[in-house]
C-alpha cells in the first residue's frame, strides 16, 4: 500500500469516527390538535385557510374541511367551535374582540371572540377565497367568483360589490384585497388589479397586468408604503402605484401565483421558486427552489421566511434564502401560518394545527 492510499485511508477512518453534525434547531413543538377527520376518500387534501391570532388574548383560531372553526388558547386549551357549512379557503380576521370570517359554502359571519357566538350571519351566495380586511366599518372580502363584497362590520348588512367577468380559463384561487394610499385594491383572475373606492366600491382605476397566456390569473397582491406589489400566473411580478395604478417595476416569473412584502422586499411564489425581489427596483436578489404548488403567501415570522410549499413549510433566511429547514406534517403545508412573537401556528392539509416555537 502507497503512502498516500494510506492517509486518504486514515483521514477516511477519523471522518467515520467524528459525530454527525445535528441539523440546526429552527423550532420546536409546543402542541398539536386535530381540527378535522381523516378523509380517506380525498385523494390530494389540501387547507388553504390560514389560522389567526390574537395579540391580546393570545387567542388562535382556525378552520379546516368540513366546516367547523375552533378557538383555542395559547396551550392549546380549546375554547369554542363554530360550525358552517363548507370549509375555508381563506383565514379569519380578528379585530376588536371579534372574529370575522368566511367559507366555501357562501356564509360571511363575526363571532365573539371570547365565546364564538355569533353577532351576526348572512349568506352571499358566493365562495369566500381568502381572508377578509376591515376598512372604516367595513368588512370586505374576496370571492372565488371573481367579485369583491363589502359589508357593514357591525351588521352585516350589504353596503357594494365590485365584479369582473371572466375570460376563458382560470385558476381556483383569489388574492386578498389590500388597503393602499386610501384604497382597496383588488385583483381578478381576467388579469385585472382595480383601485377601489372604499366607501362605494366604484372603481377609481384599472389596469390589465397579466401578460398574455392560458392563465392570467392576479392571484398575488400585497402593499407597503412603497407599492401594490402583483403576481400573475402567465408570468410576471410587478409593482404598481397605488394612486395611479401606473407600473413602476415589471420581471418575469413564470407560474408565479403568491407574494409577500415587507422589509424592502417582495417574497414571490411561483410554481418552480420561491424568490426574493428588491422592492424598490424589482432586482432579483436570491431563489430557491419550491417543490408543490403554493396556495397561500409566506410569512416573515422575526428572523426566518416561513413559506407554505404543498409539500411542506420551508423555513428559510429571508436575507440570502438560504433553507434552514423544513417542517412537513406528512400531508404537506398549504396555508400561510400565523406568528405571535416567537410562536407560529400552522395548519397541514389533514387539518392539524401545530404550535411551533421558533428558536
Amino acid at each position: 500500500m502507497s503512502l498516500a492510499l494510506a492517509m486518504v485511508l486514515a483521514a477516511a477512518d477519523l471522518q467515520a469516527l467524528r459525530p454527525a453534525v445535528p441539523p440546526q434547531r429552527v423550532y420546536s413543538v409546543a402542541w398539536q390538535r386535530s381540527l378535522a377527520p381523516a378523509d380517506l376518500l380525498d385523494w390530494q387534501l389540501e387547507e388553504s385557510g390560514s389560522p389567526a391570532v390574537d395579540a391580546a388574548s393570545r387567542t388562535v383560531v382556525a378552520g379546516a374541511r368540513g366546516g367547523v372553526l375552533r378557538a383555542f388558547r395559547d396551550d392549546g386549551t380549546e375554547l369554542w367551535d363554530y360550525e358552517t357549512g363548507g370549509g375555508f379557503a381563506g383565514g379569519p380576521l380578528i379585530q376588536g374582540g371579534t372574529v370575522y370570517a368566511g367559507s366555501l359554502d357562501g356564509a360571511l359571519f363575526a363571532l365573539d371572540l371570547a365565546s364564538g357566538k355569533p353577532r351576526w350571519r348572512v349568506e352571499l351566495g358566493l365562495e369566500v377565497g381568502a381572508t377578509p380586511i376591515l376598512v372604516k366599518g367595513l368588512l370586505i372580502v374576496a370571492t372565488l367568483q371573481d367579485e369583491v363584497v363589502a359589508v357593514d362590520a357591525a351588521t352585516g348588512a350589504r353596503k357594494w360589490h365590485h365584479r369582473r367577468d371572466r375570460e376563458g380559463m382560470t385558476i381556483r384561487g383569489c388574492a386578498r384585497p389590500v388597503l393602499a394610499r386610501g384604497l382597496v385594491i383588488a385583483a381578478y383572475s381576467d388579469g385585472s388589479v382595480v383601485g377601489l373606492d372604499p366607501a362605494s366600491g366604484a372603481a377609481r382605476w384599472e389596469r390589465k397586468v397579466a401578460p398574455a397566456g392560458e392563465f392570467v390569473d392576479v392571484d398575488g397582491l400585497a402593499a407597503d408604503d412603497r407599492a401594490i406589489y402583483a403576481a400573475a400566473y402567465s408570468g410576471a411580478v410587478l409593482a404598481l402605484d397605488a394612486e395611479s395604478g401606473k407600473t413602476l417595476w415589471e420581471k418575469k416569473e413564470p407560474g408565479a401565483t403568491r407574494l409577500a412584502a415587507g422589509d424592502g422586499q417582495v417574497y414571490v411564489s411561483s410554481t418552480a421558486r420561491v424568490a426574493a425581489y428588491s422592492a424598490r427596483d424589482g432586482a432579483l436578489r436570491w431563489s430557491q427552489p419550491l417543490q408543490g404548488m403554493p396556495a397561500a403567501p409566506a410569512l416573515r415570522a422575526g428572523s426566518r421566511l416561513l413559506v407554505p410549499s404543498g409539500k411542506g413549510m420551508l423555513v428559510l433566511d429571508p436575507g440570502s434564502g438560504k433553507p434552514l429547514r423544513t417542517f412537513e406534517p406528512g400531508t404537506g403545508v398549504s396555508a400561510t401560518p400565523a406568528a405571535l412573537g416567537r410562536r407560529v401556528y400552522t395548519l397541514s392539509n389533514a387539518g392539524a394545527l401545530t404550535a411551533l416555537d421558533l428558536e
